[in-house]
């Protein structure tokens, strides 16, 4: 849900560009999130990081970076958030992997799935690379070869489905492991 979270921020910030990158090293995972949008300034910022600051709808509560925070320091991890006016904004989660409080990943490749089928004309940049399991993707790239066919088209969805699922291992192992 971290991810998706980031991912909808990028978007009402008005990204064009979003880039994921997850990466495992020895004990630890690195979740980074940058995004080309219209960044925030000191005290946007400080707001988002201290909670119930969104600029969404009234039903929002914006606690989506907090809870980040904490995730990552309670799992023996750090949390950095990076943001300029006119530029974008970088968030990095470090966690350690084998922390009993680390949340389990969920459906990864159904998380990463729904965000390439609904990225709607902008780009979006994965780079995951965890326990031998690599998956890339640019969105502009799979625009370039799909010569004119929508992403969202429901033949490239299902494509995409296999391609992420033979990359990560498959449903079953995508599926509340901690360790990816």
């Amino acid at each position: 849900m971290h991810i998706l979270d980031l991912v909808q921020n990028a978007l009402t910030a008005g990204a064009k560009t979003i880039e994921i990158t997850c990466t495992c090293q020895n004990n630890q995972m690195t979740l980074r999130v940058a995004d080309d949008g219209v960044g925030m300034d000191e005290e946007v910022l400080q707001a988002v990081e201290d909670g119930f600051f969104s600029t969404k709808t009234e039903r929002s509560v914006g606690l989506g970076i907090p809870f980040l925070r904490q995730t990552a320091e309670q799992c023996d991890g750090s949390f950095t958030i990076d943001s300029t006016p006119g530029v974008g904004t970088t968030i990095t989660a470090t966690f350690r992997r084998d922390h009993i409080d680390l949340p389990p990943f969920g459906n990864l490749g159904g998380t990463i799935l729904s965000i390439l089928a609904t990225s709607e004309g902008r780009r979006i940049v994965i780079d995951y690379r965890c326990d031998g399991k690599e998956l890339s993707i640019d969105t502009a790239e799979v625009t370039d070869i799909l010569g004119g066919v929508p992403i969202n088209h429901p033949k490239v969805v299902a494509f995409l489905k296999d391609y992420i699922a033979e990359r990560l291992g498959g449903d079953d192992e995508t599926r509340g492991s901690t360790q990816d």
